[in-house]
């Protein structure tokens, strides 16, 4: 089913090139060349690449040794036999170029290049690709397949959250591909192994004709496991090619590919589909009214509110080689509408097959025209109609240097199925199950002086999470480091202290996790502390004589130096005290730098403070800046101090006393008893 699908277009290049060769032949040789060649062009590929490793091996003359390697390198690329394709064109290479051998001599390098970057040997591809376009600078198709390597290149040490695993339940030597999940049903599959519905042969490959399989589901007393696979009960398989199904939401009705065998027009396929009769079983299958025996349909993907259908096409009109449609269902009719070409945003020039429609609406497939990382790719797409963003590449480990095609995916998006031709697989197309690991985002900083840059060891880094308002303390380590793990779509906000409290952080640091952030992400954050002074004085705070009312120009230092500061930094907790000079009793200073510390207070708390961040402390003249100046000592009579001095002992301080303060967890209130009904006394309290 994929080789009758998906190469046909290919091999009529490759026809197209097997023709423009001269053939120089011995005549002993002739023969088995005549015979290979024919087997190439009725698409027996792998019955071709065997006669033309043969001949390659006994003829004596150097030309057709030249011809049958690299037409024994096609016959592989066909089979996808990529290791043993490169070197049969790299031996055809090895050979002195004849006259009329220049196509052959070309396009040998291209597709040597071609099956190193299907083996995921990049850079040696890339240097088979400069080769070519030296004297092909313009080939699209060629610059685009080097930027699938360029961009393998970029990506191979990029982290992923896909871990993927053989699905060996299913697999043979054989192909086995296109899986479609029923949930409490099975797995659906395609599979080219022995024992199937029929016994013939595809020359192509080598392997028998596609049925349509399962492996189903066994629940024991909870514990899930896979049954052995089993033919597809009822009438969709036949002597034909049958596979890639897809089924609607329920599993009720089957829509499926059958390819009927070369009868000399060449191979067609058209989408059938079926309802299920009993357990297992299906009706007779009936052909979809836009098929015709002129093009070839297949891959049909329905959506999951079954009004709509995906499938690949090779109908006149496209853009490429196999294009991707959709129809819609008319529910009046019965029937399905004219195909809908989706344009050029998700078809090339190239193939593009394979569609699964997820229940988010996205889009995937599978192509060899975009940029890809080997032959085809899975990418994805959103939109509608002809109306699409730009597909995006799943990368590896989904994608590799091979095939890779067939996605189907869990509602959730957190586990699927796809099928892949790559190294290290059990047969020629695999099926491959996948699952998604946790979204690993890491923040990780250093703490130093800001003065000196000196790390500072044992400092103290809090982070709250503002989802569950949950604050993580963290204590640098001796490089002045910290780590921790965080969570997607979650805003942070971080402050750092030094270790004594000696050290504070100027500005608090706020980010968010957003789904812009990729998972394995290491987010650095860095601080840089200044050396704490814990008592300030704030200048410029004047009190007119014997009066403790906040003047205008007073109000103003206190917003810029005291309410910006306590609004920058909601977890600090502030003592501010009121200072007088000596000149008044002891008692009276005691009283209005009470009264002033009091003022200043009210006003900060007036301008939305909380009251429990700041205390008022009046020190009267207790704690003189300029101690000559106190009235208490026996000679300061003699003493004169200034104005200016006086000034100075009449001063506003600020001190820190909490770095971390969290209000207090509020107390519940008393219940009040229920009031009375109006006009009704309550009764009398028994007596006990």
């Amino acid at each position: 089913m994929r080789k009758l699908f998906t190469k046909t277009l290919s091999s009529g290049l490759f026809i197209l090139i097997l023709s423009s060769i001269v053939v120089l032949q011995s005549c002993k040789s002739g023969a088995s060349m005549v015979e290979a060649n024919k087997e190439f062009e009725k698409k027996n590929y792998s019955t071709a690449a065997g006669i033309y490793k043969e001949v390659a091996r006994k003829e004596k003359n150097r030309n057709v040794r030249k011809e049958a390697h690299y037409k024994e390198g096609l016959s592989l690329l066909m089979t996808n036999d990529y290791k043993n394709a490169e070197k049969a064109f790299e031996k055809s290479q090895r050979y002195k170029s004849t006259k009329g051998s220049d196509e052959m001599d070309r396009m040998a390098i291209k597709y040597q290049a071609d099956a190193l970057k299907m083996q995921q040997r990049y850079t040696d591809a890339i240097i088979k690709y400069d080769e070519y376009l030296k004297d092909n600078p313009g080939d699209e198709d060629v610059l685009r397949a080097k930027e699938g390597c360029e961009l393998a290149l970029k990506w191979k040490d990029e982290k992923s959250r896909y871990e993927i695993e053989n699905f060996k339940k299913a697999n043979t030597r054989e192909s086995d591909f296109a899986p479609w999940y029923l949930d409490k049903f099975g797995l659906v599959f395609t599979s080219a192994r022995a024992g199937g519905s029929n016994k013939k042969e595809y020359g192509w490959t080598g392997q028998y004709l596609d049925d349509l399989y399962i492996c189903k589901v066994k629940d024991r007393r909870g514990q899930k496991s896979w049954e052995n696979p089993v033919l597809l009960n009822g009438t969709v398989n036949t002597k034909y090619s049958d596979g890639v199904a897809s089924f609607d939401e329920k599993g009720r009705e089957i829509f499926y590919t059958q390819c009927n065998s070369d009868d000399g027009k060449g191979i067609r396929c058209k989408i059938y589909s079926a309802k299920k009769v009993g357990k297992d079983a299906y009706e007779q299958p009936a052909v979809l009214e836009f098929n015709s025996d002129s093009f070839s349909c297949g891959h049909p993907a329905v959506s999951p509110d079954g009004k709509e259908m995906y499938f690949a096409s090779n109908m006149p009109g496209g853009e490429g080689g196999w294009d991707l449609y959709v129809v819609s269902y008319v529910r009046r009719g019965k029937t399905w509408s004219v195909p809908l070409n989706l344009g050029s945003t998700i078809n090339t020039k190239g193939d593009e097959m394979y569609p699964y429609l997820h229940t988010d609406g996205t889009l995937y497939f599978a192509s060899n025209g975009h940029v890809t990382l080997g032959g085809l790719d899975i990418v994805h797409s959103t939109g509608s109609g002809q109306d699409w963003t730009e597909p995006e590449n799943m990368k590896s480990p989904i994608n590799s240097g091979g095939d890779d095609f067939g996605l189907w995916l869990a509602t959730d998006k957190e586990s699927g199925y796809f099928t892949s031709n790559r190294d290290g697989g059990r047969g020629s197309d695999d099926i491959y199950s996948f699952s998604m690991k946790p979204c690993e985002l890491m923040l990780t900083g250093v703490v130093r002086d800001m003065k000196t840059k000196a790390v500072i060891p044992n400092s103290s880094v809090l982070i709250k999470n503002n989802k569950d308002t949950t604050t993580l303390i963290l204590t640098t380590d001796e490089t002045g480091s910290y780590k921790m793990p965080l969570t997607q779509q979650t805003k942070y906000e971080l402050f750092a202290k030094g270790p004594e409290n000696d050290y504070y952080f100027d500005s608090p640091l706020e980010f968010e996790t957003t789904e812009g952030v990729k998972c394995f992400t290491t987010l650095q954050r860095d601080f840089e502390l200044k050396k704490l002074t814990i008592t300030t004085t704030v200048e410029g705070i004047l009190y007119d004589l014997d009066s403790a009312r906040i003047r205008p120009d007073a109000a103003q230092i206190l917003d810029d130096s005291v309410v910006a500061v306590l609004i920058k930094f909601p977890r600090i907790k502030i003592e501010l005290g009121s200072h007088t000079d000596c000149r008044a009793s002891h008692e009276y200073n005691d009283e209005l730098s009470q009264r002033r510390a009091d003022s200043a207070v009210n006003y900060i708390i007036s301008r939305g403070i909380d009251p429990r961040r700041v205390v008022a402390k009046g020190y009267g003249e207790r704690q003189l800046r300029i101690e000559k100046c106190s009235c208490d000592l026996t000679d300061y009579n003699n003493q004169i101090c200034s104005e200016k001095e006086h000034q100075l002992n009449r001063r506003t301080t600020v001190t820190i006393i909490d770095y971390n303060w969290t209000p207090p967890a509020e107390e519940p209130k008393p219940e009040e008893a229920p009031e009375p009904p109006k006009g009704k006394t309550p009764p009398p309290p028994r007596r006990r």
